[in-house]
């Protein structure tokens, strides 16, 4: 469209280190309009998106210390949110504080979950019968935690225990009280192990005791305790039924902090300190998060949307940041840590890489060289390598507007810091025919929603923030990250693995931590699938030995994977199309439009069982596409227990499971993108089967 392509010419203009661009971001924020219309889902479409509630009034423990509880800043974002966009849908957020949505609003949501951690809230009645409504409107209630509408904030008054239930009636929950903190007169009465000691067995010693009693026939109980000294005590913590589901307080995840301990000298990331100290806790699943939001969102046959594969194989990114590149290192004599990187990494290691330098450390005007200059010319040529920038001056808290380079004749600035760097580098640095393809955020990643606004209006994906970590360190799915956040109308895309600063203890050492992301590669990788491979890091792990051959250990252990490698821009492409993407039943199979770049769509045929898929269930492992009757699908494969299904293209698809593929050809894996057309010679294929 010439408007968006004047948008980005008339950012660009004039914003180069003199700060000459002239608009307004407030002019920024209200002409960006959201490229996604918010559409409610048709007749057969299935919804994908769940609201989620939380209380601006709590507050959340952030690594500066207790804030407020933000769209983003809550218990839902930071843990439950990854295995919902693992099971295809999308999570909002809404502060109660602003009111309850009405039903207009609702429409578009297949389900509402709370995670509340206090019992204030107002008018306590009038909320729990809206949730009720939701659950007569057809939607789905999950409740986590505590109930959160115990006491009104304002007045303070309690309502009783029957008007609490009498309001939930369509739940068929009763909530009876009786709390005790006793653990001798607890005792365990029933559990379904699969559900409820997902990462964690329950202790002997339970944390507390309340009575909740499930009165729906319909619904299944996944964990009884009751007291030993009082009748009729049995309480029901964990249900799921076809109105939603309830994981009471203390049951759906276990804590335990952990305590700082400053790195000996030489001492090893993993066990003298917790990496930069994210969090007060450790935090472990007691429910199994998959199967209990598959069960409470009754997503069992759903087909999800999946970022993780790309024609049956595993995803592989790379992108480095641009801090450090001017380091010297220790590497080679007199050498610059990008320039090690240059000739150790980029210039041999045949897989695409997304590159970024912080301009300021490439300008000879500023902090740069002709040298740092030249390095970044050369590293952008490289045909692997796609040229992406880290900002001007590396701003560090993009909310409080401070920098790594405060720098007298460079005022901060916003349109500075993403269009006047996206200028730079595509006029002073590039080949002709590179263009800058992504954004990379800089410093503690929170960003505003004023630069948000300026990317999108430069057309350009953006990443960074999540760090997600799953090992012998933090060994939970509560440290994988969800695919990125909301800020206002705009999207955050959050990286697939932490990088280096964090494996190193802030850059302190040891210098080797970063080839511990490949336990994390191996978690997120079995028994599911739940992210892609993302060897992100930066440029100043070219500075010392043992850093450099931390990259090479890591690099080398992803080739030797059946991946599909990808830019890292072309990864956020497919997350913007898992963000679009609209399902619909049609007859007997599946239609699938509005995916954009996404090729994937994955059916867990089987349910899980201690984690793991059922490959007792008779189709299990059988599972497969009618090819015949299929449209717009290149093949499938089954990896697992799940069957991957490639799109051909981003074009409306069409597809029929089955148990066999019936006559024909149909591609089972492919390391690059294939689309019909193209010579067969040309393709690398894994394998291609016809049966």
């Amino acid at each position: 469209m010439p408007e968006a392509m004047l948008s980005r010419r008339a950012l660009l203009k004039g914003s180069l280190a003199t700060g000459a661009l002239t608009l307004d971001p407030r002019a920024a924020l209200a002409a960006s309009a959201p490229r996604r219309p918010d559409v409610a889902p048709g007749d057969g479409e299935l919804h994908r998106r769940v609201l989620a509630l939380y209380k601006s009034s709590e507050l959340y423990n952030a690594v500066e210390g207790a804030r407020p509880k933000t769209a983003w800043l809550n218990e839902v974002h930071a843990w439950a949110q990854m295995p919902l966009n693992w099971l295809g849908l999308m999570v909002d957020y809404h502060d109660v504080a602003r009111g309850l949505p009405d039903e207009a609003q609702m429409g578009r949501y297949r389900g509402v979950l709370t995670w509340h951690q206090t019992e204030e809230i107002d008018d306590p009645l009038g909320y729990l019968q809206w949730l009720a409504a939701q659950v007569r409107a057809g939607r789905r209630l999950v409740i986590l935690g505590n109930l959160g509408a115990y006491r009104d904030r304002k007045t303070l008054k309690t309502p009783g225990l029957d008007e609490i239930s009498l309001a939930l009636a369509p739940t068929g929950l009763e909530f009876r009280g009786r709390w005790t903190g006793n653990s001798r007169v607890i005792e365990l009465r029933q559990k379904n192990a699969a559900m409820v000691e997902f990462e964690r067995a329950l202790p002997p010693a339970l944390p507390n005791y309340y009575q909740v009693v499930s009165r729906r026939a319909d619904s299944r109980i996944h964990l009884t305790i009751g007291r030993k000294d009082a009748p009729d005590s049995d309480s029901h913590l964990v249900v799921t039924g076809p109105w939603g589901g309830f994981a009471g307080e203390d049951y759906v995840r276990y804590q335990q902090g952990v305590p700082y301990a400053a790195p000996a000298v030489g001492g090893s990331a993993r066990v003298d300190a917790s990496y930069q100290q994210l969090e007060a806790f450790r935090t472990r699943w007691w429910i199994n998060p998959f199967a209990f939001f598959e069960a409470a969102l009754g997503l069992e046959e759903w087909p999800r949307p999946d970022v993780t594969t790309l024609n049956g194989r595993r995803i592989f990114y790379s992108h480095i940041d641009g801090d450090g590149m001017r380091n010297v290192s220790e590497v080679r004599p007199q050498a610059l840590s990008g320039e090690i990187i240059h000739e150790e990494i980029l210039s041999k290691v045949p897989l695409p890489i997304s590159v970024s330098v912080v301009v300021a450390e490439v300008d000879p005007e500023l902090l740069g060289s002709a040298r740092t200059q030249g390095l970044a010319r050369a590293m952008f040529a490289l045909p692997n390598v796609e040229a992406a920038s880290h900002s001007f001056t590396h701003p560090l808290d993009w909310e409080k507007r401070t920098r790594s380079f405060d720098l007298p004749r460079l005022p901060y600035s916003v349109e500075t810091e993403i269009a006047g760097s996206v200028r730079y580098i595509e006029e002073r640095l590039l080949p002709r025919g590179k263009r800058v393809r992504l954004f990379q955020w800089s410093g503690s990643t929170r960003v505003s929603e004023e630069a948000l606004a300026l990317v999108e209006r430069l057309g350009l994906p953006n990443i960074n923030g999540g760090d997600s970590m799953f090992d012998r360190e933090w060994p939970s799915y509560t440290k994988v990250a969800p695919l990125g956040r909301a800020v206002g109308r705009y999207w955050q895309s959050y990286t697939s693995a932490a990088n280096e600063n964090l494996y190193t203890n802030l850059w302190a050492g040891p210098f080797y931590g970063f080839r511990h992301v490949v336990e994390t590669f191996k978690s997120t990788e079995s028994p599911r699938r739940v992210s892609p491979i993302n060897v992100y890091y930066h440029f100043y792990s070219g500075e010392r030995v043992a850093s450099l051959a931390a990259l090479r250990v890591v690099y080398e252990w992803a080739r030797r994977q059946p991946v599909a490698p990808v830019f890292t821009s072309e990864y956020l492409a497919m997350v913007e199309g898992f963000r679009t993407a609209r399902v619909a039943r049609a007859g007997a199979g599946y239609r699938v439009w509005d995916h954009g770049a996404l090729r994937t769509i994955r059916f867990d045929a089987g349910r899980f069982d201690a984690g793991r898929f059922d490959a007792g269930r008779s189709d299990a492992g059988h599972f497969a596409v009618d090819m015949t009757r299929s449209r717009g699908v290149l093949g499938f494969t089954r990896h697992q227990g799940s069957l991957y299904v490639h799109l051909e293209g981003s074009g409306e698809a069409f597809i029929v499971p089955s148990a066999t593929p019936g006559p024909g050809p149909y591609l089972a894996g492919a390391s690059h993108r294939v689309a019909f057309g193209t010579p067969w010679l040309l393709l690398q294929l894994e394998e291609f089967n016809s049966l």
